[in-house]
């Protein structure tokens, strides 16, 4: 006996709904290192953190013409695009720390600025920032204070899940995608030559992450961001520190794993190869990924300061369905990434 048309109708709406809730369309992009207000002495005129505040003005402005932009013309990124339509616009943009050169009260309220959160269409994306190494002391810092003023304001508005009891910490959810911001690095112990409420005070980031996972749906993919960067050569990182934070990430999906600090173009591995032993062979490896950075470096004593970098530096991601996706931007004049290390930079992979 053929089964009722109800029945089947009703087999297809269940097929229908898991085909929904697996299907997803993420994107979002990766900056870091902004240092608003810094100021360069040594060149020819010496350049003001006015001068510098313009050149953040224009990679912002180079950045705002990503979205309709088309992907690369060949490689893995082109294929797993294909059909997929032109660069969309981000969810959200993550600056990944060091957002002031030294954390003033001035600097801060150009940043806010500069970096709104809820962004200002068409040109500026919402804005998830996060505190660095030179963005002043923790709890009573402008940076700081200011963060949680403007964390308050993102979950209000929806667009954060969950903040830490001090409201530094934030974690949020897009289309099953779950994000967490550590800030400075993934921590729950003062470094050991330092003072709590510095710069090098984790305020407890480890155990709002411990938190946080221990409440998402098994197998759920996670993308966790702080500042510095994953690697032992870290100021921070020493072994123990560094379990630690395996120890509490190795039983998830983690799919990504997004720093800054280095200002450089990255993309590593954590564990490295070398303390892989002492973390335990055969645990899992996740994919890091550094942005690099809009401050200049090697400016000559007497030259000219040589504007903008690159003129910009954007990691872009997407996640569509099962594959995650990420390219390196620059607008230059290939627009995408076009170094020798292009091809180490890009990732293209099939997650659960």
């Amino acid at each position: 006996m053929r089964p009722p048309l109800s029945l089947f109708l009703s087999a297809l709406l269940c097929f229908a709904s898991a085909l929904s809730a697996v299907a997803r369309d993420v994107t979002f992009y990766l900056v870091s290192d902004a240092h608003v207000g810094m100021i360069y002495k040594q060149c020819e005129p010496a350049f003001t953190a006015e001068d510098y505040n313009q050149n953040v003005v224009r990679t912002l402005d180079a950045l705002a013409t990503l979205p309709g932009r088309p992907w690369p013309k060949q490689g893995p990124l082109a294929e797993a695009m294909k059909g997929k339509g032109a660069v969309p616009a981000p969810l959200a943009m993550i600056v990944a720390g060091d957002l002031t050169e030294v954390g003033s009260p001035a600097q801060w309220k150009d940043f806010d600025r500069l970096f709104p959160w809820q962004g200002e269409a068409p040109k500026r994306f919402p804005v998830i920032a996060l505190a660095g190494n030179h963005d002043g002391g923790s709890k009573t810092g402008i940076i700081r204070q200011g963060l949680r003023d403007r964390n308050a304001a993102m979950l209000k508005a929806g667009l954060l899940a969950k903040l830490s009891a001090d409201g530094l910490h934030s974690a949020w959810v897009w289309q099953g995608v779950h994000f967490i911001n550590a800030n400075n690095y993934a921590g729950d112990v003062v470094k050991a030559d330092a003072k709590p409420g510095s710069m090098w005070d984790p305020e407890k980031s480890l155990a709002f992450m411990k938190e946080y996972l221990a409440s998402i749906p098994p197998g759920a993919p996670v993308v966790i961001v702080q500042h510095l960067d994953y690697s032992e050569r870290s100021t921070w990182w020493d072994q123990e520190r560094r379990k630690a934070f395996y120890d509490v990430i190795k039983g998830y999906n983690v799919i990504a794993l997004l720093h800054g600090h280095t200002h450089a173009i990255t993309k590593l591995t954590f564990p490295e190869d070398k303390d892989y032993a002492a973390f335990g062979n055969g645990g899992p490896r996740f994919d890091c990924f550094s942005a690099g950075a809009f401050k200049r470096e090697g400016v000559i004593k007497g030259q000219p300061f040589p504007g903008p970098r690159n003129p910009c530096e954007c990691y872009v991601f997407r996640i569509t369905d099962d594959t995650f996706a990420a390219g390196h931007f620059t607008a230059g004049p290939e627009g995408w990434n076009s170094t020798p290390q292009a091809e180490a930079l890009t990732v293209v992979k099939k997650i659960r």
